[in-house]
């Protein structure tokens, strides 16, 4: 059976309802699941100044790396499924990472593929970034106020107590935290993203597709996002994701990519939702987390067959 790597939401953490109910899930497949708290979050210790954004990508392959070490001669599957900030990281992870990607395969829910996407989103920053915001400032304040007040301008910090979206908190608490690695929030998102060196981001007829880092994806990665996510705009998918999984693919012109990537798109789900019925609370987050389940499980069926062309990920010594 596989095994799971889960990167959960931004204020999140192993206690979100609807990890656990996929933990459940997999639990009673026979799987084993892993969740890497986000640093800071859960009162894990943060040592120096090196707080959490979310660029980063050396926590998730450092913790693949260990996974893979200790199931490496067991030949398991490890799978990483990602959730809203978790599934932007998990992106850029499996897209910065290429061939050198410790996961096996991967499933993005609910999370952008290019966040520059989100920069005229102003409907996500008035009615439901504001809601995150207030937590996400609430944590800075209690856990490491210090660290933010010692690098930030008394202006600056004072903006980041008085932000009321988590665009606002971006500018703040990361780009003037770091201000030698980020030049702007656009440079911040560009840096977030596995999309992030694409640029027909900024033409809406997608007509000039080139094809960046996300084509280096060298494991099957799976993309699920609901066109009418009220957090994350649909713009984070790219403006022709048809062009982008052929040209991903290795379908047209640019004759790169190596057929690892899937886009599933819905017309309707929110966000980290996709309720079924007249009464969602009956079946919660089945529908996604069947198919994360179930995209995972027809990987190591692959896998596990006579004659499959996939070999796992190996360490490198």
């Amino acid at each position: 059976k596989p095994v799971y790597l889960i990167l959960h939401g931004l204020n999140g953490g192993s206690n979100e309802e609807y990890v656990r109910e996929f933990v459940t899930s997999r639990l009673a497949r026979g799987s084993t699941v892993a969740i890497m708290i986000t640093r800071g979050l859960m009162n894990t210790p943060v040592f120096g100044n090196n707080v959490f954004h979310g660029a980063r990508v050396s926590d998730v392959d450092v913790t693949a790396q260990r996974l893979k070490n200790v199931l490496q001669k067991s030949k398991t599957v490890l799978a990483g499924v990602g959730y809203s900030m978790g599934a932007i990281i998990l992106s850029n992870y499996v897209a910065r990472s290429g061939s050198n990607c410790y996961l096996d395969t991967a499933v993005a829910i609910s999370g952008g593929l290019d966040m520059r996407g989100q920069l005229d989103f102003h409907r996500s920053m008035r009615l439901w970034q504001p809601m995150l915001a207030s937590e996400l400032r609430e944590m800075i304040l209690v856990k490491h106020r210090s660290k933010y007040e010692e690098r930030l301008s008394k202006k600056q910090f004072r903006n980041l107590l008085r932000a009321t979206s988590i665009t606002e908190i971006d500018v703040n608490a990361v780009v003037n935290y770091n201000k030698d690695t980020f030049k702007d929030l656009e440079d911040y998102y560009t840096e977030m993203s596995a999309m992030g060196d694409y640029d027909s981001w900024l033409h809406s007829n997608g007509t000039d597709v080139a094809i960046g880092r996300i084509g280096d994806v060298s494991v099957p990665f799976c993309v699920i996002h609901a066109l009418d996510d009220p957090l994350i705009s649909w713009r984070t998918m790219g403006h022709n994701p048809t062009k982008l999984v052929q040209s991903s693919n290795g379908n047209d012109k640019t004759g790169k990519g190596n057929g690892n990537l899937v886009m599933l798109l819905t017309n309707s789900g929110g966000h980290v939702g996709w309720p079924l019925g007249s009464n969602p609370t009956k079946h919660n987050w089945s529908w996604m987390h069947n198919a994360a389940g179930d995209f995972v499980d027809g990987f190591t069926k692959v896998v596990q067959s006579k004659g499959n062309k996939f070999t796992l990920r190996k360490l490198k010594k």
